[in-house]
C-alpha cells in the first residue's frame, strides 16, 4: 500500500511553496513511492483524524499576518490531538519552523522534546550528521537555530556549528506507538537544495515511515 505523507508549510517568514518543494525533493529520493499532499494549517485537525503515515509541520506558532498582535494557532485541544495521533502510531516531523514559538508547557513540546530558542543572523553553518545510516556533513548559509532539549529521552543525530557556537540540529525518538523527529535546516532555498542535506532529510523520513513493531514504547521514549 502506498504510504501517505502530509505537510503543513508556510508562515509569515517562510514561503509555503519553498518548504513544500523542499519536502518533495527529499521524498523523490525515497526507495518507495508515497502519496504527498500539502495543506494549510486550517486543515491540520482534519488531516490528523485521517491518520496519515507521516505528518510534517514546517509552520511556526503564529497565524500568518498577525505580527502586530501575535495570535497562536496551537490551542491545547489541537496540541492534544497531535500527541494522540503520534501516540496511536503516527509519525511526526518538525521541520525548521515547526518547532518555533511553541509553548514549553504544551503537550506538543513535551512530545517533540526539542524547542526553538532563537537564531542569530544568517552565517555559514556546518551541519554534522551522526546517523549510522548517513554519517556526513554539509555547510550552507543558514539561520542557525539554537535548540533546547527537554530531557534525555531522545537521540540527537545532528549538530550545527558556526561562528556563533554549536547547537542541536536534529533528533528523533519513539513516542507511544509512533515516532517523532526534529530537523532544523534550512531557511533558504539554496540550503534546501543542498544534496547532502536532502540525503540526510530523506534518511530521517525513511526512518519515520518504517513500520514499527507491535510492541508499544513508553510515552517518554
Amino acid at each position: 500500500m502506498v504510504k501517505r505523507v502530509i505537510s503543513v508549510t508556510g508562515d509569515a517568514y517562510h514561503q509555503r511553496s519553498d518548504s513544500k518543494d523542499y519536502i518533495q525533493h527529499a521524498l523523490d529520493l525515497l526507495d518507495e513511492l508515497v502519496h504527498y499532499e500539502n495543506i494549510p494549517i486550517e486543515k491540520l485537525t482534519q488531516a490528523l483524524s485521517e491518520n496519515p503515515d507521516l505528518l510534517i509541520l514546517s509552520v511556526e506558532n503564529q497565524i500568518e499576518g498577525a505580527q502586530d498582535s501575535v495570535k497562536e494557532w496551537l490551542t491545547p485541544e489541537i496540541s492534544d490531538k497531535i500527541v494522540s495521533y503520534v501516540d496511536k502510531g503516527g509519525s511526526w516531523l518538525a521541520l525548521h519552523s515547526g518547532m518555533s514559538n511553541y509553548p514549553l508547557d504544551s503537550t506538543y513540546i513535551d512530545m517533540l522534546k526539542g524547542y526553538f530558542i532563537m537564531h542569530p543572523k544568517q552565517v555559514a553553518v556546518t551541519y554534522q550528521s551522526y546517523l549510522a545510516e548517513m554519517p556526513s556533513e554539509f555547510t550552507i548559509t543558514d539561520e542557525q537555530y539554537q535548540v533546547g532539549i527537554l530531557d534525555d529521552y531522545t537521540t540527537v543525530f545532528m549538530r550545527s556549528f558556526s561562528s556563533y557556537g554549536e547547537s542541536v540540529a536534529g533528533w528523533r525518538h519513539f513516542y507511544g506507538s509512533g515516532k517523532v523527529a526534529g530537523y532544523t535546516p534550512s531557511h533558504n532555498t539554496t540550503g534546501m537544495a543542498d544534496d547532502t542535506n536532502l540525503l540526510i532529510l530523506k534518511t530521517v523520513i525513511t526512518w519515520l515511515l518504517k513500520q514499527q513493531s507491535s510492541v508499544r514504547w513508553k510515552r517518554f521514549l
